[in-house]
């Protein structure tokens, strides 16, 4: 299950997540995105290393100190592990907001494991668009979101609160949110639409959070 789920997330949602509402797998998809953002990381890390160098909060922080060759390989070595530490939390902040929602809220009955399960294939569906995004991200050497309104805005800057609302309109990280709310309605027995409000709630947490720490970067710096 844990391995076929892997593609039947993408083929058969549907009775793939009612067999994981049963037995939920935790090892194999984390394994699996965590390679993914592993690659995706270390094959973009020189262009995020230039974004993060040029940015207004970097630019405070060197206090006009040049950077040495040691400090650019360290930055560049924490962009990739970091990075992924980061992405990877956020399936365990998103169950987190479905065990709230789901079980105190909608007076439903879930365990976490079986949720932060739902999240973990659900986020293989990004990662995939991820992964597909890398070859584009290296030709245009940016990192604008090559699948989402982001594009729009990508004039105004890759931290502006413009650019990160619109880049969360995504067709893989929609895809991403149809997926869960499947899962979700499976291992809570809820309807397909309810089970979708259910995901919007938690995932658009995660990026209500992402915008709101964007604003305040952009009113501390």
């Amino acid at each position: 299950l844990s391995f076929r789920g892997l593609y039947e997330v993408f083929a058969k949602p549907t009775k793939f997540f009612a067999e994981l509402a049963a037995r939920p797998k935790i090892l194999v998809p984390l394994i699996v995105l965590a390679v993914i953002l592993l690659v995706m990381l270390f094959a973009t890390r020189d262009l995020i290393y230039q974004s993060q160098v040029t940015s207004p909060q970097f630019q405070a922080q060197l206090q006009g100190r040049a950077i040495t060759p040691e400090m650019e390989a360290q930055f560049k070595s924490r962009i990739v592990e970091f990075g992924a530490v980061t992405i990877l939390l956020c399936s365990l902040i998103a169950a987190l907001f479905a065990l709230f929602w789901g079980n105190f809220v909608f007076a439903g009955k879930a365990g976490f494991k079986q949720l932060w399960s739902v999240m973990l294939y659900g986020e293989i569906v990004w990662g995939v668009g991820v992964l597909i995004g890398v070859p584009i991200h290296l030709a245009r050497q940016n990192l604008v979101a090559p699948f989402s309104l982001g594009i729009l805005a990508a004039s105004k800057g890759l931290d502006s609160v413009l650019y990160v609302i619109l880049a969360r309109f995504d067709i893989f990280i929609i895809w991403e949110i149809i997926v869960i709310g499947i899962g979700l309605s499976a291992v809570y027995g809820l309807t397909r639409g309810r089970g979708l409000r259910l995901s919007l709630l938690s995932m658009g947490m995660c990026s209500v959070l992402l915008i709101l720490f964007t604003i305040i970067g952009k009113l501390i710096f």
